[in-house]
């Protein structure tokens, strides 16, 4: 059975989850004001917000929201449009194929993986505790590799 929500329950669920993205990015390397402002584009109905509208939607510092807004659009993630008679910027979320999601997931592996080879090609003790553990990231690598040569083969062997 289907939980009916308010317009108000459901607007407020979507800011958690905006707030939860925050968290999710910060854990992982990133930082807490661009895992919200990937949020908000992608979480929210409305799917494209001028400048002005995220400063005031996240409550946050107009230079914290340009920086971070440049280096979102540089790493790809977000994008902006214009509309003739308009001179503001619409900033939305960067929608990428499943393939280019993979491309880009593909390159990251083999730059983790070069620097892990680096890495234990300078170790001097090849069996110390960081060592195996570098040894077995590079398995995980491997098998994660494969796992994305087999969704790639089943999956995206129609897609463009």
């Amino acid at each position: 059975m289907q939980v009916v929500l308010t317009e108000e329950e459901r607007i407020r669920k979507q800011r958690e989850l905006v707030e939860a993205m925050g968290r999710l990015t910060n854990r992982g390397g990133g930082t807490l004001l661009a895992g919200r402002i990937i949020g908000l584009l992608s979480f929210l109905d409305k799917e494209e917000f001028t400048f002005e509208e995220i400063v005031d939607e996240l409550k946050i510092s107009k230079s914290s929201v340009s920086t971070t807004i440049n280096h979102l659009m540089e790493a790809d993630k977000i994008e902006y449009v214009t509309y003739p008679g308009d001179r503001k910027r619409y900033f939305r979320i960067k929608i990428n194929t499943r393939r280019q999601f993979l491309q880009t997931m593909r390159r990251y592996m083999e730059k983790l993986d070069k620097i892990t080879r680096s890495a234990l090609e300078l170790k001097q003790d090849k069996n110390s505790r960081t060592a195996v553990n570098l040894n077995a990231m590079l398995e995980g690598l491997v098998f994660w590799k494969s796992q994305m040569d087999a969704y790639e083969k089943e999956f995206l062997a129609d897609e463009i």
